[in-house]
């Protein structure tokens, strides 16, 4: 038997027992951790937190796992939320996600962040949907539904506020952009949330799963600068 047949078959052994899922979501200011089984949410441990993820991560871990009576040990998959977002947010969540992947000998579940947003609005299926990048930028992404499941258009994007205003309707939400906006009434507010991320990952783990996600990395979408130097 080949290599490829092994991973082929090894998968398959995953996917008919991704069940108990532990989530993160740090794509923005909010940190959260969930717990999920099936369909069924465990525990939720989140709150804004901006620029201290990687202080309260480890012990959102260790609380969620608490609260939904779990251990690490118990887990199918690790189920992250990969962006587009914050730089240092999604580095800190993938890291710590590949962490106890790696440690546990655990697949990773790797969610799109603005599609786990869209889920939580689910009784609205929104189709289009925007969050807060810097400036007046902001992250794009269009949606259509089914099986009361968003499935993404195409890839997320990025620009300038202005370079969309023409497809906001009232089928879009927004996340974190009062502060470029002059109002918002007109826009369905929505949030990240790890329990979204967990219930996408479950959803979706035939499709999406990686049972060695070495090379993984987020979906930053926008260039960053570090040392005067684009990476």
């Amino acid at each position: 038997m080949d290599i490829q047949t092994v991973d082929r078959l090894r998968l398959l052994v995953y996917l008919m027992k991704i069940d108990l899922i532990l989530a993160i979501e740090s794509s923005s200011t909010i940190c959260g951790v969930a717990v999920i089984e099936k369909e069924h949410t465990l525990s939720v441990v989140e709150k804004s937190a901006d620029r201290k993820h990687a202080e309260i991560l480890p012990e959102f871990i260790e609380t969620a796992l608490e609260k939904s009576q779990k251990t690490v040990s118990d887990l199918d998959a690790i189920a992250v939320s990969i962006g587009p977002g914050t730089f240092t947010g999604l580095r800190i969540g993938l890291g710590t996600a590949k962490g106890l992947a790696y440690s546990h000998d655990l697949p990773i579940v790797p969610v799109p962040t603005l599609a786990s947003m869209a889920l939580g609005l689910q009784k609205k299926a929104p189709e289009k949907g925007i969050s807060f990048s810097h400036g007046k930028r902001i992250f794009y992404q269009e949606f259509n539904w089914k099986n009361n499941l968003p499935n993404a258009m195409d890839k997320p994007v990025v620009g300038d506020i202005d370079e969309f205003s023409e497809k906001f309707n009232s089928s879009i939400f927004q996340w974190n952009c009062e502060s470029i906006f002059t109002d918002t009434i007109s826009f369905i507010g929505a949030k990240p949330s790890a329990e979204y991320v967990a219930l996408l990952a479950y959803y979706y783990s035939d499709k999406w799963l990686i049972e060695k996600p070495y090379d993984l990395v987020p979906e930053y979408i926008a260039p960053f600068e570090m040392n005067n130097k684009k990476i």
